[in-house]
Formats: C-alpha cells, sequence, structure tokens
C-alpha cells in the first residue's frame, strides 16, 4: 500500500530533523530517519499495526498512531493509501494533537 504524507507531517518531520542535527548531530539524525523508515515500511504492510488515537466524525477518518521513539507517527490508514498526518512528540500535551487534527 502506498504511503502519502501531508505538507504539515513533512513540516514536522524537518524540524524533528533540524533538532536533532543542532542539539545531537547528524549521526543522531540519519538514526531517526532509519528507525523512522522502517516504521513506515511495517505501516505499508500493516496499516492498522499502529494504536487507535481519534475517530474524527467530521472526516469519518480514525487516526492511528505507531511509536518511532520519543515520537510518534500519526496517520489515517485509507482504503487506497496509508496518510501520515503528523509526526508528534509524546513529551507534548496530547490534546494539543487533538487540536491540531481538528478532531
Amino acid at each position: 500500500m502506498t504511503v502519502e504524507w501531508t505538507k504539515g507531517a513533512y513540516q514536522d518531520f524537518d524540524e524533528i530533523l533540524a533538532y536533532l542535527i543542532r542539539e545531537f548531530g547528524v549521526n543522531k539524525a540519519v538514526d531517526f530517519q532509519e528507525r523512522l523508515d522502517q516504521n513506515i515500511a511495517v505501516l505499508s504492510e500493516f496499516p492498522f499495526a499502529g494504536k487507535s488515537e481519534f475517530y474524527s466524525s467530521k472526516r469519518n477518518i480514525e487516526y492511528r498512531s505507531l511509536s518511532c521513539r520519543q515520537y510518534k507517527i500519526v496517520y489515517a490508514p485509507l482504503p487506497d493509501r496509508v496518510v501520515i498526518v503528523s509526526l508528534w512528540n509524546n513529551r507534548h500535551n496530547p490534546i494539543g494533537l487533538r487540536y491540531r487534527l481538528d478532531v
């Protein structure tokens, strides 16, 4: 199954990599990217592998998440693809994620 990213998810990814490079160096950023790629490969094979997070009755979409170190990959498994909507820092208040997804 194909995996697509929203603009917001790409922005999250860029911000995370910039932070990791700035604070911990390129090797940590590469490690994170490799782990992320592995998790996304799992999602492409098994779209319901992550845990259910929220259901949006407005959009009729279930949002799920899969942990990737201190972040979670928030995604929507759709019939024909998986859409990554956010890379959420688990240290942030989860209510902010609901607000961001407009759930």
